[in-house]
């Protein structure tokens, strides 16, 4: 029962205290009280309790607080009658609404509630702290009837930082994830989905219903699931893996990912993984398509040389190991500049498309068709030897001689094409190529439309070539050219001088124009070249006219290269003015094949020379195509007969005939007529018989030089 002896405070605390921690030994409250064994024992334990401890006496005074229970602000009195409690403020956990007097715990517990689990926040010390309340209870005597209240509260200042903490965590985690524009999928150690964010969905066409309880690996193909596998060993152990795969939408397509599986370990325990992944696939378009293009010819499709080279080197390591031949097939197409230069460059690359599909169909599985630039392809041929080769080399030329249709125009493409063999010819992939190389262009030196096979011999006149290329280029400034003549006659009289060039090679002596003019073409050399022939010879006639020797015309070839210098008309105009020569002394001497070469270019040209009182000739007459209405359109002089036409004439009726028919239609069109090669008193009686009156010969003089074409001169003046 409640003391009755003191009505003081401290009476009552002492009945608290018998309260709280001595057991009643007869079912009553004041039985046992020890006040020594408080003192002692128990007071020094609540003073280093970390729990608060208040004792409230139904009056709301405090009978007894703990040091905790003051710093969390619980040792202040309760005012009933005012409702006021103490200097403290008590705030519901937002730290912001008051907790209202009838809230309190103290007030709840007095008034016969019990209190637990009521959080609050304070600032009793000026420094915030939480606290819940863990215990509020009456204080009753045996007989039920209340003699104060207990409070135990406890600092849950840190527990409501780290749910704080945890809860901005799970916050940015839930904005992570679904707002995250990339994939970001949580699986089970089994692979199986548990959640996936809105970007998987986006991506994929799948949703978490479609996909729950489903493995990740149903979406891969069968090399990504072995790769997923493969890794998954790293995962395992707690290590993050990244690597591409290609995973299904729901709609069958293909996407490419990139995918960084992150291990989910809990307490040192791996328990699932996330796997956080970009769609790459128009990054992985973007690559492919450049690889594409870095490896192959974008006008046919075919592989370009980079990729011809990675292949003949696999291939070679494959026979080499193998033991088995392989053959190298390096085409030319012959004449196609020409179609290009004629045609225009679209028309030339549907014919190379054509002819790089003709390639393609003839080929087998195992061989591959590159494209190295222009006119130039390749063919590996793995498992070929001598004869295999020489077989394919012969069906793919019948095959690519049927005419291309283009339009409503047909067109026959033929080819030069050279063999390399392995290993005879070359075991790395750098010697076969060259030697194919040599090869097709002694097939061209052939007459084109044929394969060579690659033979030693090749070489050596491929540096004699190459040799010659090199001195070409110093030949002018080392003054090692010169010109000879050669005469043009009618009847006994010298009617005018061809003028020839001539090299002296400090190796090879003198070196024929059929040997060097070509590559002077190739290397445009041709220009400077020519230039200087034009130069010398005008210089030439010159001083033979200032000597008082006969006036004749000199004739001097033009190149193709010339021709299509848009420089030439400038350039022979100040030559004459240069040397004084008139221009009527002056012949520019076409083939037929040049002068049908681009007429658009060729004509304004020959007209604008022939304006200048230049005498324009078609040289090599008879090899060419040029029909009748062609040469109307040409401004020209004179016709030269081809000296091929001079040979085998009285046996030959061909030669005889087209002799024939060239004077016929040199005096339609009121042109002169000139006929070189001849050798023969009986050539030179029936091109006369002809109406041919100039001759040009070895039966007249082989070409002389300038000193002996001087002599010449003179000596015909003087008769």
């Amino acid at each position: 029962m409640i003391p009755t002896k003191s009505n003081s405070p401290g009476a009552h605390m002492n009945f608290i205290r018998n309260s709280l921690f001595s057991p009643p030994v007869d079912g009553s409250l004041g039985g046992l009280s020890s006040s020594t064994l408080h003192e002692t024992l128990l007071q020094p334990i609540l003073e280093h309790m970390e729990a608060g401890v208040t004792v409230y006496g139904l009056d709301g005074n405090v009978l007894f607080f703990n040091k905790a229970a003051k710093h969390f602000g619980m040792s202040e009195p309760i005012n009933l009658h005012e409702q006021t409690y103490g200097s403290s403020a008590f705030y519901h956990p937002d730290g912001i609404t008051p907790v209202a007097f009838g809230e309190l715990p103290s007030v709840r517990v007095l008034r016969g509630e019990i209190v637990n689990g009521q959080e609050l926040w304070t600032q009793p010390s000026g420094k915030a702290v939480s606290i819940l309340v863990a215990n509020g209870k009456l204080l009753t005597q045996a007989s039920g009837e209340p003699v104060g209240a207990l409070i135990v509260t406890h600092d849950i200042t840190e527990r409501k930082w780290a749910e704080q903490r945890l809860e901005v965590s799970e916050q940015r985690y839930k904005s992570l994830f679904e707002h995250n524009p990339d994939i970001v999928c949580w699986l089970d150690l089994a692979g199986k989905f548990l959640n996936l964010n809105p970007a998987f969905e986006v991506v994929t066409g799948y949703s978490l219903n479609d996909l729950r309880n489903q493995s990740f690996q149903q979406l891969l193909d069968k090399e990504g699931v072995k790769r997923v596998l493969s890794m998954s060993r790293h995962t395992q152990k707690g290590v993050s893996d990244n690597y591409d795969l290609s995973v299904f939408h729901k709609n069958g397509t293909r996407i490419e990912l990139n995918a960084t599986v992150v291990p989910i370990v809990v307490n040192e325990t791996n328990v699932g993984y996330f796997v956080i992944a970009k769609d790459i696939t128009k990054r992985k378009e973007t690559e492919k398509m450049i690889h594409y293009l870095a490896y192959h010819d974008t006008l046919t499709g075919l592989p370009n040389r980079s990729l011809f080279q990675s292949k003949l080197e696999d291939s070679l390591l494959h026979a080499s190991h193998q033991t088995q031949p392989l053959a190298i097939l390096f085409l030319d197409l012959d004449r196609f500049k020409y179609i290009n230069d004629t045609l225009g460059h679209s028309t030339g690359d549907r014919l190379l498309t054509q002819v790089a599909e003709r390639l393609r169909d003839s080929v087998g599985p195992h061989d591959t068709v590159c494209r190295l630039g222009g006119d130039e392809f390749t063919i590996i041929l793995p498992g070929m030897g001598h004869d295999d080769a020489m077989d394919f080399a012969e069906k793919l030329m019948q095959k690519l001689i049927s005419p291309i249709l283009l339009g409503n125009q047909g067109f026959v493409v033929t080819t030069s094409m050279g063999i390399s063999l392995f290993p005879q010819d070359g075991t790395d992939a750098e010697t076969l190529i060259k030697n194919a190389d040599t090869a097709m262009y002694q097939a061209k030196e052939h007459g084109r439309n044929n394969y060579q096979f690659f033979c030693p011999e090749l070489n050596i006149a491929l540096a004699k070539n190459m040799m010659l290329e090199a001195g070409l280029r110093t030949a002018l400034d080392n003054n090692e050219f010169k010109l000879h003549y050669q005469p043009q006659y009618d009847h006994e009289k010298i009617v005018g001088l061809e003028a020839l060039i001539r090299w002296q090679h400090p190796v090879y002596g003198i070196v024929s124009p059929l040997d060097f003019i070509p590559l002077a073409e190739e290397t445009g050399l041709i220009i400077p070249i020519g230039q200087w022939v034009l130069e010398k010879a005008c210089q030439q006639c010159v001083e033979w006219q200032q000597q008082g020797l006969p006036p004749v015309r000199l004739a001097v070839n033009l190149s193709m290269r010339q021709l299509q210098d848009k420089h030439l008309v400038t350039m022979v105009q100040q030559t004459l003015q240069k040397t004084g020569l008139a221009p009527a002394y002056l012949e520019l001497e076409i083939t037929e094949s040049i002068a049908m070469h681009r007429l658009d270019t060729v004509i304004p040209r020959l007209q604008a020379l022939q304006d200048m009182g230049i005498h324009i000739s078609i040289d090599d007459f008879g090899t060419g195509y040029s029909s009748l209405s062609c040469l109307q359109s040409l401004p020209i002089n004179s016709l030269k007969i081809d000296q091929s036409f001079m040979r085998n004439m009285s046996t030959n009726t061909s030669n005889t005939s087209i002799v024939s028919a060239i004077a016929a239609m040199a005096h339609s069109l009121s042109l002169s007529l000139v006929a070189e090669g001849v050798e023969t008193e009986a050539q030179l009686e029936f091109l006369r018989s002809l109406g041919c009156s100039t001759f040009q010969g070895y039966f007249f003089s082989k070409p002389i030089s300038a000193t002996e074409c001087e002599w010449l001169l003179a000596d015909l003046a003087a008769k």
